[in-house]
């Protein structure tokens, strides 16, 4: 298998944070990295050979086509990769696809579309230049180059969601609604209006997200006894609401005890394997 991992040029932040590249020749299912899809980002997906399916628990299942767009992951889905494979994916921020895309994000959680059938030109010619890539170690450059002129030829008002957005990520996702709406002086319903069109989520589903992620990651670092006084001790976390999430986010309830603990432990990103 070859999994490359590019870093996009730093005039595409925030809205896109990193590329990856999957080729392999081997027949059947093929088991991508861990954490290739995670909570709270975007991704495009360009499929050269191979097929992608996606089965998310609270969903039907749905099948890749050339190039799509596919989250946010708001529940714990499972993804089968068919090789041959040769596959190229974007991960975007919350609002990156809406940047680059102009989307509306509002019935998309969990679920794709297919850029082929947007009415813009530049997804076609960026799927026909991957295609046509021979040397992978460049792919980086053909995707920059992409979605700068994107970026510069298509401006996507995203209604103040970005400044929000980066506030509650800042924040690590504690806060609130109220505070919100008073800290960016807007009503409930726009709010959550804007956040909809723009990020696909509500604010709070938004928040909650971000919670669960910091909350383990940090509990990455932590053994089993350390796990269950953060859960019982967070200021947002009781024990209930944990394994609430830890359901609803990754399809199963926490087993706190130290022979499960590590196997449900979230793993680092994946490196590049040549």
């Amino acid at each position: 298998m070859n999994f490359r991992i590019y870093q996009p040029a730093t005039s595409l932040a925030p809205y896109v944070k990193q590329y990856y590249h999957l080729q392999t020749s081997n027949n059947g299912l093929i088991n991508l990295p861990q954490n290739l899809f995670s909570l709270g980002d975007l991704y495009m997906v360009f499929l050269q050979e191979g097929e992608v399916i996606f089965q998310p628990t609270q969903h039907a299942s749905f099948t890749l086509p050339e190039a799509s767009v596919v989250g946010h992951f708001t529940c714990h889905h499972q993804i089968r990769v068919k090789g041959p494979v040769k596959m190229t994916v974007i991960q975007l921020n919350a609002y990156g696809c809406y940047r680059l895309a102009g989307l509306d994000m509002s019935a998309f959680n969990n679920y794709f579309r297919d850029l082929l059938k947007q009415d813009r030109e530049c997804w076609k010619d960026l799927a026909d230049k991957i295609a046509s890539a021979t040397d992978v170690t460049k792919l980086d450059a053909v995707l920059d180059d992409a979605f700068t002129n994107m970026m510069c030829s298509h401006v996507h008002n995203l209604k103040q969601v970005d400044v929000i957005a980066d506030y509650i990520i800042d924040h690590q996702g504690y806060t609130n609604v109220e505070r919100l709406t008073k800290k960016f002086k807007m009503s409930r319903h726009t709010l959550e209006r804007k956040f909809m069109e723009v990020i696909g989520l509500t604010p709070q589903l938004f928040a909650r997200m971000l919670r669960f992620r910091d909350a383990m990651r940090n509990m990455q670092q932590m053994n089993v006894e350390e796990w269950q006084t953060f859960i019982t001790n967070n200021d947002y976390y009781n024990q209930a609401l944990f394994i609430q999430d830890f359901l609803f986010f990754k399809g199963e309830p926490p087993v706190l005890n130290q022979e499960t603990a590590i196997a449900q432990m979230p793993v680092a990103r994946p490196v590049a394997v040549a």
